[in-house]
């Protein structure tokens, strides 16, 4: 398409009206335009510095961190913990506002609820049209469109094809079932027409009187969530509640990691005494920071002394039992001396022997 060149000049004039924030604190307000919880930013909010740093420092005391690593952990801990804090804050305030919002426009959200339920009609009409009968909103809405459509019957005397499609959602048939058949038609569960579906005035006029009966039923169903809500007893079922308590719990299951990983010291690298708040980096902090103090060395205690013991050579007389079960080849002449030590060394050395001679006898099979 051709544009003149005054136009274009126009254009140029009028792109340089709108080109954002140019100041330093402009820049820095329009960054959290999008900002939503901020749960998963990696940039620290200037006004949480000192809660970060008098939170870290308390960790620092009681956790004690040892090296680098785990000075790092800690302060993740410390970060994590402020942020779990910020996020039950703002669970509570969701809470609030859900439960102003039944209080105050109840009707109107559930009536918008069934209005954009109401447009996936065409795509799933039996699933939509029985959500929709739960609730009172949902069969006003219903109630709705059976009105137009009798209105229209008794004006024009029938409906048009995108009117029949329409009675054909509002009555949840499914789409294999339409072809030469008409709106309001009864089967029972054997396959058998017990009502037809006649004048099409009639068909909406049985339909809204179908649902003024079931609003009645489903109307103090609707009394009593209402009231849950208000008494922040509801199902909790507000998309940004869920979603600020899938960020929490993530934070958690951090915090165990974080945990689990303190326990954990490297082999390779020295124990550094004295690391506290010094680990963020901050001029400040550094320059007030207090130290750990350097933990007593512990005294190492010296071996006691283990006395040899000598065996004793056993005498077996023309009486005596041996002290355990002997071999005939082991057995000692009667007055003579039982070598219980060489005994059970030579025993050691036949196992050994045995061993040795399956395995040659394993790998031979193999072999």
């Amino acid at each position: 398409m051709y544009v003149s060149e005054a136009r274009l000049e126009a254009n140029r004039r009028n792109a340089q009206r709108s080109t954002g924030p140019k100041t330093a604190e402009g820049k820095e307000r329009s960054r959290a335009n999008a900002l939503k919880h901020g749960l998963c930013s990696s940039v620290v909010v200037a006004e949480d510095a000192q809660a970060i740093a008098e939170r870290t420092e308390q960790f620092f005391k009681t956790l004690r961190p040892q090296n680098h690593y785990h000075c790092w952990i800690v302060t993740e801990i410390a970060l994590c913990t402020l942020q779990i804090d910020r996020s039950e804050r703002m669970q509570r305030r969701s809470r609030d506002k859900v439960a102003l919002r039944a209080e105050l426009t109840w009707d109107d959200d559930r009536r918008l609820d069934a209005m954009l339920l109401g447009r996936t009609l065409a795509n799933r009409p039996d699933v939509v049209v029985e959500q929709l009968r739960k609730n009172v909103q949902g069969c006003e809405w219903l109630m709705s469109r059976w009105a137009m459509l009798k209105y229209t019957a008794d004006v024009d005397k029938k409906w048009t094809a995108e009117q029949t499609s329409l009675a054909f959602d509002l009555l949840g048939t499914p789409h294999d079932f339409r072809v030469g058949k008409n709106p309001g038609d009864g089967l029972d569960f054997e396959g058998n027409l017990v009502e037809a579906g006649g004048d099409p005035a009639e068909v909406a006029r049985r339909q809204i009187a179908d649902l003024k009966q079931r609003r009645e039923v489903v109307e103090p169903l609707d009394e009593v969530n209402r009231a849950l809500t208000i008494a922040d007893l509801g199902d909790e079922t507000d998309p940004e509640l869920k979603r600020v308590r899938r960020y929490e719990g993530m934070l958690h299951s951090r915090i165990r990691w974080l945990t689990r990983e303190l326990r954990y010291q490297s082999p390779h690298e020295e124990p550094l005494r004295g690391l506290q708040r010094h680990w963020m980096g901050d001029p400040e902090i550094t320059a007030t920071a207090e130290f750990l103090p350097e933990p007593a060395p512990l005294p190492t205690p010296e071996p006691l002394p283990i006395p040899a013991i000598e065996p004793e050579p056993m005498v077996l007389g023309p009486c005596d039992q041996p002290p355990f079960d002997l071999e005939p080849d082991e057995f000692p002449a009667p007055g003579a001396t039982a070598d219980i030590p060489a005994i059970l060394k030579s025993r050691r050395q036949k196992k050994l022997k045995k061993a040795e001679a399956r395995r040659v006898s394993q790998r031979r099979k193999v072999e």
